[in-house]
């Protein structure tokens, strides 16, 4: 896979670079008086890395060492690539003990017009109308990173309501997470479906008591089960994938 979504992992850096002082080096990143940074794709691991280095009081940079890494492969896009920046961000922030600037103005809960494509946006919105407890949690999460991570977001926070929920055993709770998440695999964009089906499938994952629970509740929808189950094992394989939606 040829680099061509660096620059728009950079682009995300960027603001925080800005602010704290960072600037380009002959170290091929950046670097302010304290740390170097430099972001990387790796094609053998199919990763893009975030490299930091210590800087000593002569200015010198020390050797680089792996802060974090992100699958990356050619079945990604975009916006993949922003939620890239935005992690690599969030972790620079954290080995940099730089507190989080809260976004200015108020956070508004994601809306949706009458005949407009369902999308991320219409499945979160649905999220927070089934757990209404949820809406503050969500402002508070968009105005910390700015920008919503939504698989981030459903892995620490949706993931667990949903083994909740589905962990009472009942007509009602499954109607409740079908009615949550069924739409959005039948009608959704590749993201939104996916996303419902991560969701699920997080729930199962180690659990074979929910698992069966989620067979049950989507034995009339062949597809989305298949969908769901295969996807586990791919919870199992992928790290990456497991920390983002195993909390």
């Amino acid at each position: 896979m040829d680099n061509k979504y660096i620059d728009i992992v950079l682009g995300e850096m960027q603001t925080f670079l800005d602010e704290n002082g960072f600037s380009k080096c002959d170290c091929g990143g950046f670097k302010n008086d304290k740390k170097a940074v430099k972001v990387e794709y790796s094609e053998e691991r199919q990763m893009y890395l975030l490299l930091l280095a210590d800087i000593d009081e002569n200015g010198t940079v020390g050797e680089f060492g792996e802060e974090e890494a992100w699958l990356f492969d050619d079945s990604q896009n975009k916006k993949d690539a922003e939620s890239v920046g935005i992690d690599f961000t969030e972790t620079l922030r954290k080995a940099m003990g730089v507190k989080v600037k809260r976004a200015v103005g108020q956070v508004d809960l994601p809306t949706v017009q009458k005949g407009s494509a369902y999308n991320i946006t219409a499945f979160t919105k649905k999220v927070l109308d089934t757990y209404p407890q949820l809406k503050d949690t969500y402002k508070d999460y968009v105005a910390k990173y700015g920008n919503f991570l939504y698989l981030n977001f459903f892995g620490t926070y949706l993931v667990p309501q949903i083994k909740a929920t589905l962990s009472e055993n009942t007509k009602k709770s499954s109607k409740k997470i079908l009615d949550m998440t069924e739409t959005a695999f039948v009608s959704g964009d590749k993201d939104t479906a996916n996303a419902a089906i991560a969701c699920l499938a997080a729930a199962c994952y180690n659990d074979e008591k929910i698992t069966e629970i989620v067979k049950e509740m989507l034995s009339e929808n062949t597809n989305f089960k298949s969908a769901v189950i295969n996807f586990i094992p791919v919870i199992s394989s992928k790290k990456k994938i497991r920390e983002i939606l195993i909390k």
